[in-house]
């Protein structure tokens, strides 16, 4: 579980010169997927990288699993929460399976055998095992997508968080992309996405978690639908 309590970010709005996120207080369940939406500059993607410890906070908390994150090091970090950024953050210059090695080998420290044995077989899980003699530069958008998400599950962590993660696919990947984040979910991985894209978060939202102006105005549970408010339904529609 991810509970914000009255979060503050010190970026600031480049137009308002006000904090990007203000008093955000929110709870995040595992099993469930969380989808942020709101229009662009909202604050969407600064609350994932809040949570990712990739932006500094000037006020309030984030705990997770009970730990309070400004409480962790950067290594622990790195195990517990995984980010896939909407360009994806390949290296270019490597291939699909030293992607997925990397980061096994200088946050946690394994040898190039250990390494490459837990890739191959994360990659395996996402069918791109195929792919890792393969460059970035070879693969599609959604053959992208898939890898990052390989990366970031590599290493074994406990939340996911994931920017516009269908920006850059087509209606075919992006059915690809809903399978595979509903099993993740059904094996515990907490799972956070920011997204304007709205037929897909309709179809794999559990959560709905609506941000105006860097601020939580909305939420709802797919589980009460009748719960929506006609403000969610009309930026859904």
């Amino acid at each position: 579980m991810i509970k914000l309590n009255q979060l503050t970010s010190t970026t600031l709005n480049t137009r308002t010169q006000k904090p990007i996120l203000n008093q955000v207080s929110l709870t995040i369940s595992s099993r469930r997927i969380t989808s942020l939406i709101g229009k662009s500059g909202s604050g969407k993607t600064t609350l994932l990288r809040c949570i990712a410890g990739l932006e500094d906070i000037g006020q309030g908390s984030i705990t997770i699993d009970s730990k309070n994150s400004v409480n962790l090091s950067a290594q622990e970090r790195a195990g517990l929460i995984g980010f896939v950024f909407q360009d994806f953050n390949l290296f270019p210059h490597m291939t699909v399976l030293e992607n997925c090695m990397q980061p096994l080998m200088v946050v946690q420290g394994k040898n190039k055998q250990e390494a490459q044995q837990q890739a191959l077989a994360t990659l395996n899980h996402f069918g791109m095992d195929a792919y890792a003699a393969s460059n970035p530069s070879q693969l599609s958008g959604g053959q992208k997508q898939r890898v990052a998400i390989a990366r970031a599950l590599a290493m074994g962590p406990k939340v996911l968080l994931l920017d516009e993660p269908s920006s850059a696919l087509d209606p075919e990947n992006t059915a690809i992309l809903i399978k595979l984040l509903k099993q993740l979910c059904t094996e515990g991985i907490i799972i956070v996405l920011a997204s304007q894209d709205m037929r897909f978060v309709s179809n794999i939202q559990d959560f709905l978690c609506f941000i105006v102006d860097g601020t939580v105005v909305e939420t709802c549970d797919k589980r009460e639908p009748m719960n929506a408010t006609p403000l969610i339904n009309e930026f859904l529609s």
